[in-house]
């Protein structure tokens, strides 16, 4: 099974309703939690594969906001490593700071230039703030991936500004993606592979 077939699988709900309930407190009839297919064993190096190309030669680390960016960051430092044989450390940034020891927002291997991750952008908020939190370590982005696209919100938009110019900025899926096969899939099922708990993105 390809990277596409495991998200439609395990992380693509969608309804004929709007019954999801998202973090920016609009409702959709889709959702998309990542976190389901970037943590199964065989996701790993699918993800390592589909990304590698997209690495900067200089960069020495990935990373991004934890939790959605965890998985895919090492996932693609292990794919590096053991098909590459390229070194790329991975960090995560924590939504709030550490409150004892260093107090840091971000753990790990962070390098001097870095490609920032996420799995899904909707407004692109994670993302930004992972970005902004290596820019405040003098940390240079030299690139940024994220696994899914939602195309709305002007989320990747919002992601480039932040990243700034000359910058690449790339979704390795767009949701439409997902939705046509989907379709092909399912046809015109409404609600066949809808979540009824209506989780938060």
């Amino acid at each position: 099974m390809d990277l596409l077939d495991l998200l439609v699988e395990h992380s693509y709900r969608r309804s004929a309703r709007d019954e999801f309930a998202l973090s920016s407190g609009k409702r959709s009839n889709f959702y998309i939690d990542c976190k389901t297919t970037t943590m199964r064993p065989e996701a790993g190096p699918l993800i390592g594969a589909a990304a590698a190309e997209l690495i900067p030669l200089e960069a020495d680390a990935i990373g991004g906001l934890t939790l959605g960016a965890d998985a895919i960051a090492y996932a693609i430092s292990a794919y590096m490593w053991y098909v590459q044989q390229r070194r790329l450390g991975t960090f995560t940034v924590r939504k709030t700071p550490k409150t004892h020891g260093t107090r840091r927002y971000i753990e790990g291997n962070l390098g001097t230039k870095v490609v920032v991750d996420d799995d899904v952008v909707t407004t692109g908020s994670s993302t930004i703030d992972a970005i902004r939190r290596c820019q405040e370590e003098n940390v240079q982005v030299v690139a940024v991936v994220v696994l899914v696209d939602r195309e709305e919100n002007d989320g990747m938009a919002n992601v480039r500004r932040a990243a700034g110019a000359g910058v690449p900025v790339t979704a390795i899926f767009k949701k439409a993606a997902l939705e046509a096969r989907w379709q092909q899939l399912h046809g015109n099922v409404s609600g066949a592979a809808a979540d009824n708990s209506s989780p938060r993105l």
